[in-house]
């Protein structure tokens, strides 16, 4: 909270009582507005010993309890703090400012339950302060009530737009819930929100980390569909993967695969393409990549990468097989019964390899 700033009164005195108290308030104002000054500059110790010195003289300044409450809590010294604010509430039952102050002290000392009570007096209020609603939602957060959490700190973001503790508050909420969609929504948000380069490093380390967990939930979702024949979901839901996390080979690889399932083999040889440039090392990619080239009727360049994914992958019997069929097409007999019986000594147990390969021992 802002420190509370005092206007000299004009005071007539008419008796010494009232002559007395009017002189002592007067007298404390000076040191009183030097703490403000050092307060605002951050001097936390010249503030503290300033309205000290301004509580010395009038005990019942409920503003200067409540400023240097408000250096103790910058210090960390909750304590004492909390002791100033509940002085300062003494002396003034409707003062909300220390019952605020109070409340977030208590919050960040740990005590969650009394710094709930104090804050909930403060929205039974109607006060409008985005801190009531954004500690309210952080203590709601850490108690796992998790929709009153989300509606303080919505009401948080709504009396201040750039309120990054909510922002982070909803991401970490949304996420627990696995509802990546909303969390990723709350972290973009709170990284356009100008911030030191460190605090914006952070948000964006929790985006990357986010994105590709949202993905991987996405891919796998897309794979379930995929198993039950869904091709058109499993693709919905790989084309949303693929936008959060375009290097992941594996959403690229399986849409692929699906496209030449469905007998999109032009959209199919884009998706292989686009792995392999990622991954020119991966044998099966080639092997994938020459079964779409030899649907689409180009055998030469199917060899080509049949070679390439054996060279890779010499134990890949599929590879060996499917290059007999492009050889067996071309008529280049001899190579295709080279390649099946590859297959079978690899794989002795694929009934399709022998029939294959029966196919030209009963021309010969």
């Amino acid at each position: 909270m802002k420190p509370m700033c005092k206007i000299v009164p004009i005071i007539l005195f008419i008796c010494a009582f009232s002559f007395s108290a009017s002189f002592a308030q007067e007298e404390s104002v000076e040191p009183y507005n030097r703490g403000v000054e050092a307060l605002q500059q951050d001097k936390l110790e010249t503030a503290i010993d300033m309205f000290s010195r301004s509580l010395e003289i009038d005990p019942t300044d409920h503003l200067a309890l409540n400023n240097r409450g408000v250096a103790y809590k910058r210090k960390g010294v909750y304590d004492k703090a909390i002791a100033d604010y509940s002085r300062a509430l003494e002396i003034k039952p409707d003062y909300y400012f220390a019952q605020v102050n109070r409340g977030v002290a208590k919050f960040k000392k740990g005590d969650l339950e009394g710094a709930r009570v104090d804050l909930e007096t403060c929205a039974k209020m109607k006060k409008k302060d985005a801190i009531i609603y954004t500690t309210l939602g952080l203590i709601y957060q850490q108690k796992k009530e998790y929709d009153k959490a989300l509606g303080a700190l919505r009401e948080g973001i709504a009396l201040n737009k750039n309120n990054k503790k909510a922002y982070m508050a909803m991401g970490e909420i949304f996420e627990a819930q696995k509802n990546y969609e909303k969390a990723l929504d709350s972290y973009l948000k709170l990284a356009a929100i100008e911030g030191k380069k460190g605090e914006q490093d952070q948000v964006e380390r929790k985006i990357t980390s986010l994105r590709k967990t949202y993905s991987q939930e996405l891919y796998l979702q897309g794979l379930d569909n995929y198993r039950q024949g869904n091709f058109k979901n499993a693709l919905n839901y790989w084309n949303s993967a693929a936008k959060l996390d375009p290097e992941n080979i594996q959403i690229i690889r399986d849409r692929g695969l699906t496209f030449y399932k469905m007998a999109q083999y032009a959209k199919a040889l884009e998706d292989f393409n686009l792995a392999l440039e990622k991954e020119p090392q991966k044998g099966e990619l080639f092997r994938v990549r020459a079964d779409t080239l030899y649907k689409l009727k180009q055998p030469e360049k199917a060899l080509s990468d049949y070679a390439k994914a054996l060279a890779i992958n010499p134990g890949d019997s599929i590879g060996f097989n499917n290059r007999g069929l492009v050889h067996h097409e071309s008529g280049d007999l001899n190579k295709a019964l080279e390649d099946y019986s590859k297959a079978i000594e690899l794989d002795s147990s694929n009934p399709a390899f022998y029939e294959n390969r029966a196919l030209i021992l009963v021309t010969q």
